[in-house]
């Protein structure tokens, strides 16, 4: 087969067959790959099979990087700018020094999509931004906080949301510090929020007096009168629920079966969680492993008794105490990837 000329290795030397040149060629390509690896996003999800107890230990937890990870330094710091009337810089290790508070929280990303793995649930050990920006003394008329990583990703939200007790700048993961794929040495949490909020690596707070910032994070709508537009911000944690057991396509062999998942409400608590199992016809009521708590995802399970072999349709939908439902399908007009939190459907068969 002939070697096309974008292949050939070209070198001075007039000996090099065609075959040693292609050779030295992806030789040196290969060298290159695991550098191009490295300078990738980390990006990965959380197998909710797995899912039996409500903490997700952190080399599961889900990554959703938006730039490829910094390099990171013993002698870290945050600055507090802005809108401050006493800007300063705050040593991590200073920071770290003490217990810190521990709040168990659900993170999810905004793009993840319906009965997807970009949700996990820890417990995060840190400081309140409050309490940090306190030193700084933001400005009486200050909104915003811009929260900037040391990988380019910045994002601003309200001042008021990033004030709240359970908004953390952390630096331990499930009792462990934080490993770098999850921030380290410090990375915010915004309870309730979607995952692109809690910015890792985290370098600044910059308090501001208004949003200077174009949140590409917006829910989009499409009319044939006006095309696409932007709309409200994307920040609240929709209510939501996901199968863990039976996978989508699972083929059973028992005429009983625990069916598992987690149902969470972001800022809200869940209320119910109901499993169909005939295709939508009917709907029951799954038990809650506990109380439910604002901010943190709950497992819920439902004793399957099952009539007989065949395929099955399952379905599963969730409310929170607010009155807001899982909606049966996403909103036609919806034009963006965010906020995905239709009703899970999946397909079994049992012999």
């Amino acid at each position: 087969m002939a070697i096309p000329e974008y292949y050939r290795w070209h070198s001075k030397s007039p000996g090099d067959s065609r075959e040693g040149k292609l050779s030295r060629r992806l030789l040196l390509a290969s060298a290159f790959i695991p550098l191009l690896r490295a300078q990738e996003p980390d990006i990965s999800s959380f197998d909710l099979s797995l899912l039996d107890e409500p903490v997700v230990p952190a080399d599961l937890f889900f990554v959703h990087s938006h730039f490829p990870q910094p390099a990171v330094s013993a002698d870290w710091k945050l600055a507090l700018t802005g809108a401050v009337s006493a800007p300063c810089e705050i040593p991590v290790q200073e920071m770290s020094a003490g217990n810190g508070k521990t709040v168990g929280l659900t993170l999810e990303c905004e793009e993840n999509p319906v009965g997807g793995g970009m949700v996990s649930h820890a417990e995060w050990t840190g400081l309140t931004i409050r309490s940090v920006l306190e030193r700084a003394k933001p400005a009486p008329d200050a909104a915003y906080l811009r929260l900037s990583g040391a990988d380019g990703f910045a994002h601003t939200i309200p001042l008021a949301k990033a004030m709240q007790d359970d908004s953390l700048l952390v630096f331990r993961m499930n009792g462990e510090r934080l490993s770098p794929a999850h921030g380290y040495p410090l990375r915010a949490i915004i309870a309730g929020w979607y995952g692109m909020n809690s910015v890792k690596w985290l370098r600044s707070l910059e308090v501001l007096r208004s949003d200077e910032s174009r949140n590409v994070y917006r829910r989009h709508t499409r009319s044939l009168l006006t095309g696409i537009r932007p709309g409200e911000a994307v920040t609240a944690v929709q209510v939501k629920s996901a199968f863990a057991r039976p996978l989508d396509g699972a083929i059973l062999q028992r005429r009983q079966f625990i069916i598992r998942g987690a149902a969470w409400a972001g800022e809200n608590r869940v209320r119910r969680v109901e499993v169909s199992v005939d295709g939508l016809k009917t709907w029951h009521t799954a038990q809650l492993s506990g109380e439910p708590v604002r901010h943190a995802w709950i497992l819920w399970s439902y004793d399957w008794k099952i009539e007989g072999p065949g395929k099955y349709e399952l379905a599963v939908r969730a409310a929170d105490d607010a009155g807001q439902q899982q909606p049966a399908e996403r909103p036609a007009d919806r034009a963006d990837p965010y906020e995905l939190n239709a009703w899970q459907r999946i397909a079994v068969t049992v012999v």
